[in-house]
């Protein structure tokens, strides 16, 4: 498949997450990668992000981490860094923008990386999501041509979560043309409908789903999720999709305690956008490892079989 790469070489980075609880994100990812066509270079030795907890305990680790990745990509030779996992994206971003918009502070991470061994990041990298990475290469008429099982009929709720495109200057959002609009973002809503589904009006699309403070403060995560899950039923959507780890989990773990706290039945699949994708590819639900998900997204999918 003839693909338009604007991106140069690209180093995906997968992040605690993906190689852990978003194990069936980074399967699929890779699956549909393959099947399109796609190159990247996976860094093997990476380290965590910082995540978003990071930065509030120790400034310099909250930068220092990230950077390492970023020096890692740029040893291999990447234009480009990418990362399936919105809070990844943030760390990575983040960082970024402080090295390239602060001198000194790109000074002193740079001598760090030089103390551990690493060479000093040299800001040529552009930090890019999953979704942006195969919205703007394949393209909407790239996923339809490898489209085995249409999912006609399907109603799906695109859920980006709060880090996607925010904050703004970090992630160059409405800055730059291969980026998604920063409040309305709209390139995994065209992917999805590329494989026949039906997007449904989803207002909560970008509100934060209280991940970070699913263990520390459980009333308010359940209360943000609640919303989500709301808003999904509430215009008729039959699954949620997303494209973030930190997200999908804290939805499939908690949607029991939801009905139990709320007195509402608000449980409803929810896949990785990159496992839909793998399905509608032709590839079964073990590879794509929907079977694998906690909400059981294959008593709805089961149709397309």
């Amino acid at each position: 498949m003839s693909t338009n790469n604007p991106y140069g070489k690209v180093a995906f980075y997968p992040g605690c997450a993906l190689d852990g609880l978003g194990k069936s994100y980074d399967v699929s990812l890779r699956l549909v990668a393959e099947d399109l066509g796609l190159k990247f270079e996976r860094l093997d030795d990476y380290n965590c992000c910082g995540a978003l907890e990071v930065k509030n305990v120790n400034t310099m680790a909250g930068l220092l981490l990230p950077a390492r990745n970023l020096s890692l990509a740029r040893k291999i030779g990447a234009n480009a860094i990418m990362s399936a996992c919105p809070g990844c994206h943030y760390s990575l971003s983040r960082t970024q923008y402080y090295m390239s918009k602060y001198t000194k502070v790109r000074d002193k991470v740079n001598a760090y990386l030089e103390k551990m061994g690493e060479k000093p990041y040299d800001l040529q990298l552009m930090t890019i999501h999953a979704v942006e990475y195969f919205y703007n290469t394949v393209g909407v008429e790239g996923i339809k041509a490898k489209v085995k099982r249409p999912l006609t009929g399907l109603k799906v709720a695109p859920y980006y979560g709060c880090l996607y495109t925010r904050p703004k200057p970090y992630t160059l959002a409405g800055y730059m043309k291969l980026k998604d609009d920063p409040e309305r973002p709209i390139f995994m809503d065209e992917l999805l409908k590329a494989l026949g589904a039906e997007v449904v009006p989803f207002e909560a699309k970008t509100m934060c789903c209280g991940g970070p403070h699913v263990y520390s403060d459980v009333e308010v995560a359940l209360h943000l999720e609640a919303r989500i899950l709301k808003e999904a039923r509430r215009n008729g959507a039959d699954m949620l999709v997303v494209d973030c780890p930190l997200g999908g989990v804290a939805l499939e773990t908690n949607m029991n305690k939801i009905a139990e706290k709320y007195g509402e039945d608000l449980r409803m699949p929810i896949v990785y956008f990159t496992q839909l994708m793998a399905f509608a590819f032709g590839h079964s639900p073990e590879e794509a490892l929907l079977t694998a998900n906690l909400t059981n997204p294959m008593s709805i999918l089961k149709k397309y079989l």
